[in-house]
């Protein structure tokens, strides 16, 4: 639609209602009945649908998470270590993996994953008695004890 004059465009205001009614109902093409060739109709359910497709993102998001850690948790307790003590150590040495990486190590490349295990195991006897899970002295008090 081309408008040359103000006065034109003012009077021009028809094609916008064409092109909101096509979006609405080519997002609604698949549903079933009135909701798919009612305007008014589809407007409510289009835009209930897209919601929950927003929520159903966020979820999927949600739920890679959870089985992203629950095969670490798995994989690390195989070789008897724990997951949170394995990503503190990758932080400190400074491997840079993320969950979904590590989990397909973990069921993909077992040795690689074994790698990264005894790695966290021989860095937590290195720190010692820097560690709470240390070996306690007899005698000492900390802050922790009073």
């Amino acid at each position: 639609m081309v408008v040359s004059s103000p006065t034109l465009f003012a009077r021009a205001r028809g094609g916008d209602r064409y092109w909101k009614r096509r979006r609405i109902f080519s997002l609604s093409a698949h549903f079933f009945g009135r909701k798919k060739n009612c305007y008014t109709v589809a407007v409510r359910y289009v835009s209930r649908a897209l919601r929950y497709g927003v929520r159903g993102r966020k979820l999927k998001k949600y739920d890679n998470k959870q089985l992203w850690d629950t095969r670490l948790t798995a994989g690390c307790l195989e070789l008897g270590t724990n997951y949170t003590n394995m990503k503190v150590v990758m932080d400190d040495v400074g491997v840079a993996l993320d969950r979904k990486v590590l989990q397909n190590m973990a069921i993909w490349e077992p040795r690689s994953f074994r790698a990264l295990a005894s790695l966290t195991k021989a860095k937590e006897e290195e720190m010692g008695l820097n560690s709470l899970s240390g070996p306690s002295l007899s005698g000492v008090v900390t802050r922790g004890m009073l």
